[in-house]
């Protein structure tokens, strides 16, 4: 395998997917939402100074969210340090021997050097590709020379490059970056929470992926990873296979009701508690999967004979076959911060307080059939986690009413039914009675917010917590 720098910049054109003559938006009102978009987050009027409709039916809302959509990808295009879709792998072999290139992302004062694997024999999906973020093995090395200078964590890269070439069944593309520096190692710091975002919305807007088949997996030092950045984002996901790994349940298994999630563990590999922790793990996921049977799809593979190099196909091929439900009926998010940092949105409630503090909980629960939205929101613990995520701890609880946090639900015609009026319940007691309508301004703020249209969101509605 001979792996070569490439320093090539190759622009996609996309086609304008909603035709003039069917235009719901008028052409100012597109340039107003193009300008919009482009202006930085922080320098941006609010989206309801824009002249947009507010009173969209389901199939104008349709249209207008193909058109804002076209116009988010244009800017995600502009600004993604991303480069185009590579081309199939097995095109790229040249005397027997595969050229791979290797590209770099800066995140801040880090340098992240990855490369790209597509694997696309058959024609891809209607729907589009699937994505496998795949992380290596190896770690930390404080007394490193420089960000990339210890060999082991180029050899994982190696290794996993080859794993996704030779060894996951499925076809798709493989995404595999290399840690931006080994004096730090571990792939739940800040900026690798950031990459794995703008690598998603890049690929869902410029590569043809389906944001509905997005996948993490990892061997080793990526197991752990796998383990505490997909609790932490799991509505990214459709599935999650942690290889050779395990964490202590500090990690919220609770987010994981709706991503199917997969561990493959050696029976005799218990260095550092692997083992043990995995299946730990999976013994609470069972619990929330018996309490409630519609989430928690989960497996755990301890493989007899093995310690700590395994056989990496099963958990790769499991987690393929899952897809991804962007409005599900109902979320758990334990919220708390990873690195210092939360999230603003899970699936479809969001929460921008930069207030934020201690352990919190909150349930969503959308029914069609009674149009109504259930909402429990409380503070667990004053507390958060401590200690290194993989051995970290739930701290005590003793739930409260989070009262007077801000949410917001992002809600669409896939959760309940906006030409009727919708019930909000809050802690138990209801709150309000809401007559939603479909606005081109909520779309084109949650697209640009969330860049992935299967959850973009027609009505947003602010909840205070009482």
């Amino acid at each position: 395998m001979i792996l070569m720098i490439r320093t090539s910049i190759v622009v996609l054109f996309l086609a304008c997917v909603a035709s003039s003559s069917l235009a719901k938006l008028t052409s100012d009102q597109l340039e107003q939402a193009r300008k919009w978009i482009a202006t930085p987050r922080q320098s941006r009027p609010s989206v309801e100074s824009l002249d947009l409709p507010s009173d969209l039916s389901k199939q104008d809302a349709a249209l207008v969210k193909e058109q804002l959509w076209h116009l988010v990808s244009e800017q995600l295009q502009k600004d993604s340090p991303l480069s185009a879709l590579p081309d199939e792998v097995h095109s790229r072999v040249q005397q027997g021997q595969l050229r791979i290139d290797i590209e770099t992302l800066e995140l801040g004062e880090f340098t992240m050097p990855y490369v790209v694997i597509r694997r696309e024999q058959q024609h891809p999906p209607a729907a589009g590709r699937p994505l496998f973020i795949c992380l290596h093995g190896g770690g930390a090395n404080p007394d490193a020379e420089g960000p990339h200078a210890w060999p082991m964590n180029t050899q994982e890269m190696q290794a996993q490059i080859q794993l996704a070439v030779q060894v996951y069944p499925s076809e798709g593309i493989y995404w595999i970056p290399r840690m931006a520096d080994d004096r730090l190692g571990r792939w739940w710091h800040y900026h690798n929470q950031q990459a794995y975002d703008l690598v998603i919305n890049h690929a869902i807007s410029q590569w043809g992926v389906d944001p509905n088949r997005v996948y993490f997996l990892g061997v080793s030092e990526g197991g752990y990873a796998t383990d505490v950045v997909v609790p932490f984002m799991a509505d990214r996901f459709a599935g999650a296979s942690a290889m050779a790994a395990g964490v202590a349940l500090g990690n919220p298994p609770e987010n994981l009701r709706n991503v199917a999630f997969r561990t493959d563990v050696g029976a005799m590999d218990d260095m550092f508690d692997r083992r043990p922790l995995a299946v730990a793990f999976h013994q609470e996921l069972d619990k929330l999967h018996d309490a409630d049977p519609a989430g928690y799809q989960h497996s755990i593979n301890v493989q007899t004979g093995r310690g700590h190099g395994i056989d990496y196909r099963p958990g790769p091929g499991w987690i393929a076959k899952q897809s991804r439900t962007p409005f599900p009926k109902t979320l758990e998010w334990i919220d708390q911060p990873l690195e210092g940092h939360r999230r603003e949105r899970f699936y479809w409630v969001e929460w921008e307080s930069e207030d934020r503090t201690g352990r919190n909980h909150i349930r969503a629960i959308a029914s069609r059939e009674e149009n109504c939205i259930e909402l429990v929101a409380e503070q667990l613990s004053k507390q958060t986690p401590e200690g290194h995520p993989t051995h970290i701890k739930r701290p005590e609880s003793n739930p409260q009413s989070l009262s007077g946090a801000r949410l917001t639900l992002l809600l669409s015609d896939e959760l309940v039914d906006l030409d009727n009026e919708v019930e909000v319940i809050v802690n138990g007691e209801a709150l309000a009675s809401i007559r939603p309508h479909r606005s081109a301004g909520d779309l084109l703020a949650t697209l640009v917010q969330r860049p992935d249209p299967s959850m973009s969101a027609t009505f947003r509605f602010e909840v205070k917590i009482p």
